[in-house]
């Protein structure tokens, strides 16, 4: 019987420094069964390319500089089995710059650049493994047969092309998998959004049927809020699929929002953990499939500086209609409504306080008034699992606040924006046994 395969995801966030990749071993060394690894660039590297490619200024020095940054994680890197490897990363990264200095809108140039990231990254992680006595080896994403969605950026992985592609006979011993990058539907490279290395490893698991998926992290899980509000929570235990897509649309920065999707139709958990903490240890978070339908809050996300537009117009047609080409137009321009309710001669959008102006010259353009424009507020976003989210609402017991929309897996409402925090607060509270289920 062949043991299924655990795929771990390394982050930039967890590569900060040649101690990190001695616990990145240690971690490798306490699994059991075949691993796969899929790593990002090193700390700070994507930034620096990203500064490169919009401004030449950033480019001087930047593949020497770079170059030593790696060999400091992994010494002898450049003498060793990938010298090769590691020369032509450098050298097409050194290609690419001239390219994009002398045409700012080559974008095979922007995005050979920045993978080169994830390429020296790989590269590191199979070295320092290798000299800790694994059989690591770095592998391109695409090489496997890994698909996007799009050209030159994508969404997500074409799970389906990509399994029709996908070559299994690559990954013999430890392989460390480029992250954020693969085949577009041109054959040419292509990347994900920001973040969309934890979709490549969600996918990998999907494509080799693994047993588990370990996002390894520098924070403990996914919180009921986030952490930069200074409030202190614990990690929520458990978090269904559905829900963890939708926090990672918000507020979760932990996960991208793809990440999730590859696992569903196989049940696939992912654990979300520290790098310092061992595998002995639970995992703080781990994302599965819905188990309890009624379990009231999960978590919160907020949304500051929005406003509520109320718009009038002729009932013509269905307001459902309405809405869809009001949105339709909006979205035309590049203006974005975070939620939007409709009546039968009028629709209520809750958009970004900072577009009320385009978005009002927008309604005129097309024949539509403005009947009302509110404050500028927050909208704090709840998540969870409710048979009954009115009375959850009605026992929420919040001040100034105002609904926006509800249904059983989603509640969003209106707070003045020096209220947040409190309504956040008692938001933690809410969810804390969930927290330690």
């Amino acid at each position: 019987m062949v043991e299924a395969w655990t795929v771990h995801k390394f982050g930039g966030s967890v590569l900060r420094g040649a101690p990190d990749l001695d616990r990145l071993a240690d971690r490798i060394a306490e699994d059991e069964g075949p691993a796969a690894i899929v790593v990002s660039a090193l700390w700070g590297t994507t930034d620096r390319l990203l500064r490169a490619v919009d401004d030449p200024r950033y480019a001087e020095r930047l593949v020497s500089d770079l170059r030593s940054h790696h060999l400091m994680f992994a010494p002898r890197l450049d003498r060793g089995r990938d010298k090769s490897r590691f020369e032509r990363v450098l050298v097409t990264m050194e290609e690419a710059l001239r390219r994009r200095q002398s045409d700012p809108t080559d974008e095979d140039a922007r995005i050979q650049l920045l993978a080169s990231g994830e390429r020296l990254s790989a590269l590191v992680i199979a070295h320092h493994l290798r000299r800790c006595g694994f059989p690591a080896h770095a592998v391109g994403a695409e090489d496997i047969g890994m698909m996007l969605s799009g050209t030159q950026e994508a969404d997500a992985v074409d799970l389906k092309q990509s399994a029709e592609r996908f070559d299994r006979s690559i990954l013999h011993g430890i392989p460390v998998i480029t992250g954020w990058l693969g085949s577009g539907r041109d054959g040419a490279l292509a990347l994900l959004g920001r973040g969309g290395s934890d979709h490549t490893a969600t996918a990998v698991a999907h494509l080799l049927g693994a047993r588990r998926v370990i996002l390894w992290k520098d924070v403990r899980g996914i919180h009921p809020v986030n952490p930069r509000w200074g409030i202190n929570t614990d990690p929520i235990a458990y978090v269904p699929y559905e829900l963890a897509r939708m926090a990672a649309g918000l507020d979760a920065t932990v996960l991208h929002p793809a990440t999730v999707g590859p696992c569903i139709a196989d049940g696939i958990p992912i654990e979300v953990r520290h790098l310092s903490e061992p595998l002995s240890k639970p995992a703080a978070t781990t994302i599965g499939p819905d188990f309890i339908t009624d379990f009231g809050l999960l978590a919160a996300a907020c949304t500051m500086d929005v406003c509520s537009v109320e718009v009038t117009f002729s009932p013509v047609g269905t307001p459902g209609t309405q809405q869809a080409a009001l949105l339709n137009q909006l979205a035309d321009r590049g203006l974005g409504v975070h939620a939007s309710l409709s009546w039968v001669d009028g629709i209520r959008l809750i958009v970004d306080a900072s577009g009320v102006d385009a978005i009002e010259a927008t309604l005129s353009d097309i024949g539509m008034e403005v009947m009302h424009v509110g404050e500028a507020s927050a909208m704090i976003t709840y998540i969870g699992s409710w048979e009954d989210p009115e009375a959850w609402l009605h026992g929420l017991n919040a001040k100034n606040t105002e609904v926006v929309d509800h249904d059983v897996r989603r509640i969003r409402i209106l707070v003045p924006r020096d209220h947040v925090k409190t309504t956040l607060e008692q938001t933690a509270k809410n969810a804390a046994w969930l927290a330690q289920a």
